[in-house]
């Protein structure tokens, strides 16, 4: 499955830092973390992308209080959708 998200968030620049950074190594766990993408869309909004993702060790490393944690210190609330790569032809 991949995955894409928006998310709002007290500060984007400070997220990026303080929270997608600081715990990217763990997105190993469940997800292809070679090829993540996170934008900024504005001081407050976020976008990101993941690929590969395993939802049942995702959902386990989301229920992380540390996870939690993270979410909670940067008011992150996500709004998240599945994707699937472009048939052309």
């Amino acid at each position: 499955m991949n995955l894409m998200l928006t998310a709002t968030c007290n500060s984007a620049d400070d997220f990026y830092t303080n929270g997608y950074l600081a715990v990217k190594s763990e997105f190993a766990e469940w997800c292809d973390p070679s090829r993540c993408v996170f934008a900024k869309v504005d001081d407050q909004t976020v976008l990101e992308l993941f690929f590969d993702v395993n939802p049942p060790k995702l959902k386990a490393w989301l229920g992380k209080p540390s996870t939690q944690a993270i979410f909670k210190a940067h008011n992150f609330v996500p709004t998240r959708y599945t994707f699937e790569p472009l048939q052309m032809g």
